[in-house]
């Protein structure tokens, strides 16, 4: 069982404590075969954390993966022509004339909603998350004019996750924490047309060192 973010009183003691950080680098493409465009992005950051292990007491450990943040995350965006005729992306860069983005952050399944907070210039509310319908997210909103490519960063963008718990007995295999995830929607303007897609949920999973 996972209880999220339980104000519950620290052990006496504590075996272990240790700083664990997980990069991730996702890239992938998306098309837009009306706008004769395809975007070439990658979502990369890190996910920090502490893997806490309390215990055993009562022949009981307790696992946590404390104060969870993405960090600085980096959206890179490429365009490229698409060719109607073979149906696939070239590698011709191609500019859209505008580009309307939202990079969101949540837990990853429809059923995993930790609570959130975020640093500048992320910001909290209601936004859609793919196969889920609206959730609260962290997203950041971005417009930006005519360009075959684009990189959003900010060194100190920050946002921030409950902890995972469990409580089980000693002899329990190690608990799999649930992912976070990240999803990016893009509203691209060609001249005298414009679409709109998402990228899906894409998986950031913590890999504790207890």
């Amino acid at each position: 069982m996972i209880v999220a973010g339980l104000g519950t009183p620290t052990p006496a003691f504590a075996n272990t404590s240790r700083p664990n950080t997980d990069s991730f680098s996702i890239s992938k493409w998306l098309v837009f075969p009306e706008l004769f465009l395809c975007l070439n992005y990658s979502v990369t950051g890190t996910l920090t954390y502490k893997a806490v292990r309390y215990g055993p007491v009562d022949g009981n450990i307790d696992y946590r993966v404390a104060s969870p943040q993405v960090v600085a995350p980096t959206l890179t965006v490429n365009g490229y022509q698409y060719d109607s005729v073979s149906h696939g992306c070239t590698r011709k860069p191609l500019a859209w004339l505008k580009l309307d983005v939202q990079h969101a952050y949540k837990g990853y399944g429809c059923s995993f909603n930790p609570s959130i907070s975020v640093q500048v210039p992320f910001s909290i509310g209601v936004g859609f998350w793919p196969s889920c319908g609206n959730r609260k997210v962290g997203f950041w909103n971005s417009s930006y004019g005519q360009a075959k490519s684009w990189k959003q960063y900010n060194s100190s963008a920050r946002v921030k996750f409950d902890q995972q718990r469990w409580y089980q007995p000693q002899h329990n295999p190690l608990p799999k924490p649930s992912c976070y995830g990240v999803m990016v929607r893009y509203h691209v303007y060609m001249r005298g047309i414009d679409d709109t897609k998402d990228t899906g949920q894409l998986a950031i999973c913590p890999t504790p060192e207890w």
